[in-house]
């Protein structure tokens, strides 16, 4: 803003974890939400899984990934194209 460049009127600006705090800028953050307790859980099974193996005398961990959905949360920080900036 002490720069002249205002969003998102200018420019639009997206967090990503959407903190308790986003929605309290000024503008509020346009963030990315994370399933927190999911991922949560998705670890400690995935550790547990790890330690059962290990102690049945497997090895310790595999190439195991998985994706969890996520969720834009739109706020007054990103705003869509004009005519002249598409």
């Amino acid at each position: 803003n002490r720069h002249g460049v205002h969003v998102p009127d200018d420019v639009s600006v997206v967090g990503f974890d959407d903190l308790e705090m986003s929605e309290h800028f000024i503008p509020p953050l346009t963030t990315i939400r994370q399933p927190r307790a999911a991922i949560g859980k998705a670890a400690a099974t995935l550790l547990l899984a790890v330690m059962e193996s290990e102690r049945k005398g497997g090895s310790a961990m595999g190439n195991e990934s998985r994706i969890l959905p996520v969720e834009l949360i739109v706020r007054g920080s990103t705003a869509a194209l004009t005519p002249a900036q598409a």
